[in-house]
């Protein structure tokens, strides 16, 4: 694993801004464990901004993956 720096992590206010989504859809894909992998430190929820590269990258989906015709 890379290392982390703990200045760069994500709150979930992050990802609902990023991923143009609700605060209360993250929450809720939170609770369901699907959506963006989480670090929980304590009380609080983080997000890692590969997690969040790798949850988008896996969302791909249609077209033709950027390849010439």
């Amino acid at each position: 694993m890379a290392s982390l720096n703990l200045e760069e992590l994500l709150d979930e206010k992050d990802i609902a801004r990023l991923t143009k989504r609700s605060l209360a859809s993250v929450r809720r894909d939170r609770l369901l464990g699907r959506g963006v992998p989480v670090i929980r430190i304590g009380g609080s929820v983080r997000y890692s901004p590969e997690a969040l590269r790798s949850y988008l990258k896996s969302c791909e989906s249609g077209g033709h993956g950027g390849e010439a015709w």
